[in-house]
């Protein structure tokens, strides 16, 4: 069996992900008008639109879910979201933040108040939650919640040690710097108790929602 391929899609901020396996899982999507950024990755990756199984949301933040509306249009795929989150996907806005520093405080101003006005009267079609199991969709792995940055986060997790994790950890200047938590955290316990599943489940390599991916050996949380 090939393995899994993972493709990084920076797109402005946020990244999203194509996990190409018999099918592929598209993660995350980026701010609202950045479908056209997936659908080149795909082209360039020689991804159909017919072979997009699944389209899977980390979290409820419109940095990472904002172009699915228009994404789900062109492409006929589920989308899936832990139930937690769901609420605020399916009515466009973000999920609550919860900053931990002044910078993280004045992101919050502008960032609590976005939301995503062309939604096509499109909502979650898969709302989970304990696990999902992937197979179906033609990806080895499964998705499981892990949250702290949202209660609602999820994670996608591959058989071999990778994981695509959304914000649960970011670099320290979301690009560059070491990992940390994101900025923006809903519960802290929660969080340390979702770094022990990615722990207890051997991931070495993570794929954040932003910048480039993380080697866990470079980790260093207190609890």
């Amino acid at each position: 069996m090939a393995e899994t391929k993972v493709v990084r899609i920076p797109l402005r901020f946020a990244n999203s992900y194509l996990v190409i396996g018999e099918k592929t899982i598209i993660v995350d999507s980026g701010d609202p008008g950045f479908s056209k950024g997936i659908l080149k990755a795909m082209e360039k990756n020689e991804v159909k639109k017919s072979d997009i199984s699944l389209i899977f949301i980390t979290h409820g933040h419109v940095d990472h879910y904002g172009s699915v509306f228009e994404l789900r249009r062109k492409i006929d795929a589920p989308v899936a979201i832990h139930r937690l989150d769901a609420p605020y996907f399916n009515q466009g806005i973000q999920a609550p933040l919860y900053p931990l520093n002044s910078i993280a405080g004045a992101i919050k101003l502008v960032g609590q108040h976005l939301k995503v006005k062309k939604r096509y009267g499109i909502e979650a079609d898969i709302v989970f939650k304990e696990k999902l199991e992937l197979q179906k969709f033609g990806v080895q792995g499964l998705v499981l919640p892990t949250p702290g940055h949202t209660l609602g986060s999820a994670s996608l997790f591959l058989p071999d040690g990778r994981a695509v994790t959304g914000d649960l950890i970011v670099r320290q200047y979301l690009f560059t710097g070491k990992p940390r938590c994101a900025p923006f955290l809903h519960d802290h316990s929660k969080f340390i108790k979702s770094m022990n599943i990615l722990k207890g489940r051997g991931v070495k390599t993570i794929y954040p929602g932003h910048g480039a991916p993380i080697n866990t050996s470079d980790i260093r949380i207190k609890n």
